[in-house]
């Protein structure tokens, strides 16, 4: 079903999951309809929990929000997939990829520059464009350690386009034969923390820019979804995109 705003079906739903890259900003402003949106859903009484499958842990996304200009009482908390990881994680050296001079917050982690003195790899970011795909796979040529993939985004929004995400790492490793576990969405664990921050209730409606990601993931929780073309969807015929999510609007608008 195709809609205009989220005025529309708002009244349908007791709470919503609503992605944060792609949606509410596009990593640099945020989107023009987001506070818009925020505020009626407040007004209603609608839950928010904003979900992102960043590396970073919970409350760098909290903080980035408020940065941006997102009122804190506007949603209820955030999550990423970096919290998930993190509070499920029993090693204590792991071989990190990220960011040149980005701060994850594994502040309990001893991050290793030799694979060979690790327990694990964490993917939790990209150093892209400044590393390739190629000198990930010499980079990780031999090692044999189990991978955490914290963020399973195969593209992500920059300044420059869409680069190779954390995810498209993750899947050469996997490619080159590494054991990778994923973390984030379209995988459960994120989406039983986000539904438990909003109370759990019967009717959530998750919003998204990716199929891949937000809708599958969406659906595969049990979720009614939605489906914004704007983020990697931006300039698609949503007629293409697999899987179908149940609703579909041009921007994040009310």
């Amino acid at each position: 079903m195709r809609i205009e705003g989220l005025h529309e079906i708002a009244s349908r739903f007791d709470g919503m999951l609503i992605d944060q890259f792609g949606v509410i900003h596009d990593g640099q402003t945020l989107y023009p309809g987001t506070l818009r949106v925020l505020s009626e859903l407040k007004a209603l009484g609608i839950p928010v929990a904003v979900m992102t499958n960043s590396g970073k842990r919970a409350q760098a996304n909290r903080e980035r929000l408020v940065k941006m200009g997102v009122p804190r009482e506007h949603f209820v908390d955030a999550i990423s997939s970096g919290e998930v990881a993190f509070s499920g994680l029993t090693a204590k050296r792991a071989f990190l990829i990220g960011k040149d001079g980005e701060d994850y917050g594994f502040d309990d982690i001893d991050f290793v520059s030799d694979p060979r003195d690790a327990e694990i790899i964490l993917i939790l970011g990209s150093n892209a464009p400044k590393t390739s795909l190629e000198d990930y796979r010499r980079r990780l040529e031999g090692v044999t350690l189990p991978a955490l993939c914290c963020n399973p985004d195969k593209l992500m929004l920059t300044p420059q386009g869409l680069l190779p995400a954390p995810g498209a790492i993750a899947a050469l490793y996997d490619e080159m034969g590494g054991q990778v576990t994923w973390i984030g969405k379209p995988y459960p664990g994120i989406y039983r923390e986000a539904a438990r921050l909003i109370g759990n209730p019967q009717r959530i409606l998750c919003i998204g820019d990716s199929a891949e990601h937000d809708v599958a993931g969406g659906r595969a929780a049990g979720f009614s979804t939605l489906l914004v073309l704007q983020g990697v969807s931006a300039g698609h015929d949503p007629a293409t995109l697999s899987p179908q999510p149940d609703y579909v609007m041009d921007s994040f608008q009310w």
